[in-house]
């Protein structure tokens, strides 16, 4: 399995609108934006957009490691192929979480060296390693949603079904606009919402504050069931393949 994850991986990377996706666009907003001033939640602007980059980041890395590519891969055989190889189901399914979560590493890295180079942002390393916990695990229901996605539409379809989820779990969740600035039939809409939970877990692990269990839970109940809905999309598949 070691192989195939290392395989896939090189393959992502290889890939230049991955690249650019999880470096280019939230390094730019933050160059942007983050000189500008002022502090909400005890955190200034340029630490409230590094953690909001860092989460757009890792859910975006997080979807597309397991959803248009695992269209593509439907749609070119090479699932066939996977399912008469010696890797199990279980074992292709660890393989796409672990790429997913590893695929976070890099466009995060990059943005906390920009958040304390470029942002001037004061964390202590425990606020640091806390946030990275809370991202690395956070983004796993996203990698279960992009799992979904792969499985439900073909090719060029999940690539656009996978942008318009991710802008809408972004602007709703948020990310892109302050959760106090939407409007409250959204906001009611964003409490539900998975990007929501990550970002608010995000924010507190960052100002030192307690992360909250609702946001814990609200994470752990996306995954369980968009991981639910995946294998069983995976098992109707398997069954007509």
């Amino acid at each position: 399995m070691a192989a195939f994850l290392r395989f896939e991986i090189v393959r992502s990377l290889r890939n230049v609108r991955f690249v650019v996706f999880i470096a280019g666009f939230p390094v730019l907003l933050y160059l942007i934006y983050a000189k500008q001033t002022g502090t909400s939640q005890g955190l200034t602007v340029a630490a409230i957009l590094m953690v909001s980059m860092a989460v757009w980041s890792g859910m975006g890395s997080a979807m597309f490691a397991t959803g248009p590519q695992l269209a593509r891969e439907r749609q070119n055989g090479w699932m066939r192929q996977l399912r008469v190889s010696p890797i199990s189901a279980p074992r292709w399914f660890t393989a796409k979480l672990a790429q997913g979560l590893l695929l976070i590493i890099p466009g995060f890295v990059l943005l906390i060296l920009l958040g304390f180079g470029y942002g001037h942002v004061h964390l202590a390393a425990g606020r640091v390693a806390t946030l990275a916990a809370v991202i690395l695990l956070g983004v796993i229901p996203f990698c279960a949603l992009g799992l979904v996605i792969g499985l439900m539409f073909d090719g060029q379809t999940a690539q656009v079904a996978q942008m318009l989820t991710l802008l809408v779990l972004a602007f709703l969740g948020g990310i892109f606009i302050p959760y106090s600035n939407l409007p409250h039939v959204m906001q009611d809409i964003a409490n539900v919402l998975p990007s929501y939970h990550l970002v608010q877990l995000g924010w507190n692990a960052v100002a030192g504050r307690a992360l909250g269990m609702t946001h814990v839970l609200a994470l752990a109940g996306w995954t369980v069931a968009l991981g639910l809905i995946a294998v069983w999309r995976w098992r109707q598949e398997s069954t007509t393949a």
